[in-house]
């Protein structure tokens, strides 16, 4: 049988056939006359070389052939609806949905507002709730396959370590710095690794963690620093750093968020730290949801205008770009 010669209107004659086992009722169901009707079952009978369909009391009887043929076609005609369907809209400005995030306090600082802001101009009734997440650096996996979250912004690992249903898009990268309050003793002058180890720290840890990434690289030296207070907030931590004579590490863009408010001194951290990069994810299960992807496309926007890496690092950077001097004369 040569494809290229077939009627796809015959496909739809052949299902309504087998569903209403009546040619005068699949005439009804594909919208055409009776002697039609007729018409395309005798094609498909010449088509298959099979009788197809054979009345009997009960009405019209599928053949052996009719229904070895009708699993094929049900299916092939079902993936050309899905494809010819008209995709589902999102119209922001008539919605009223509530989107769930998944971050930390630090993320939340970051996202909330600015993403409140933009959308209201065009979304007033949509709402979101910010969820607290159970780790610092461990994505909440589980929570976006199955639907507990649309999406997570946080310190999460590079994509080649996730799941593979998790879809992920970098925002922004930063380096840790070092914070204490003006006039603390230790930023009077540059500090080395072993006063970093010796001043007292509060440190920001979920659940009953007191040991982390700082504490882990001090060890590879032989130090140890002197952890006098833990907390699961960055924020509160930076309150604890501006009141008293503790110091901490903390991302550079929220040390630069306070600096002045909260009266900061910030200074490059002796202990070399990597990269944190802020990514959002979210679960591939709904990378079709219209109202999901104009979500996860917002909030890409909100960060758009953020130097993709902040801190020390981005003025090396931008040093770097500088012109540098020539004596060349210009032609």
């Amino acid at each position: 049988m040569n494809i290229n010669t077939v009627n796809l209107n015959l496909m739809l004659a052949f299902e309504a056939l087998l569903d209403e086992k009546n040619v005068s009722r699949a005439a009804a169901r594909t919208g055409l006359s009776q002697p039609a009707m007729s018409n395309a079952l005798a094609r498909l009978r010449e088509l298959f070389g099979d009788p197809l369909f054979r009345r009997t009391s009960r009405g019209m009887r599928a053949t052996p052939r009719a229904l070895e043929l009708a699993g094929p076609v049900r299916a092939g005609l079902s993936e050309l609806r899905s494809a010819f369907a008209e995709r589902p809209r999102f119209d922001p400005g008539a919605s009223n949905r509530s989107f769930r995030i998944a971050m930390t306090d630090y993320a939340e600082l970051m996202t909330l507002g600015p993403l409140l802001r933009r959308i209201s101009l065009v979304a007033p009734s949509i709402q979101i709730a910010s969820v607290r997440v159970d780790r610092i650096f461990v994505p909440p996996e589980a929570g976006l396959r199955e639907g507990v979250f649309d999406v997570a912004i946080g310190f999460y690992p590079d994509p080649k370590s996730l799941d593979p249903r998790i879809g992920s898009l970098d925002l922004f990268a930063e380096q840790n710095v070092c914070i204490a309050r003006k006039g603390h003793p230790l930023m009077k002058n540059r500090f080395t690794l072993t006063e970093f180890a010796a001043a007292n720290h509060v440190g920001v840890f979920y659940r009953d963690e007191t040991v982390g990434l700082v504490d882990n690289l001090l060890a590879e030296y032989g130090l140890r620093r002197r952890l006098r207070a833990t907390t699961p907030h960055f924020l509160t931590a930076v309150q604890v750093v501006a009141n008293s004579d503790l110091i901490a590490t903390v991302p550079a863009g929220l040390a630069a968020h306070f600096r002045r408010d909260a009266g900061l001194e910030i200074r490059r951290s002796p202990l070399r730290l990597p990269m944190f990069y802020t990514r959002l994810l979210w679960g591939v299960q709904s990378s079709e949801d219209p109202a999901l992807m104009w979500f996860r496309s917002e909030i890409a926007e909100c960060f758009a205008k953020i130097p993709r890496i902040t801190g020390y690092a981005a003025e090396r950077a931008r040093q770097a770009e500088r012109p540098k001097a020539t004596n060349a004369k210009k032609l």
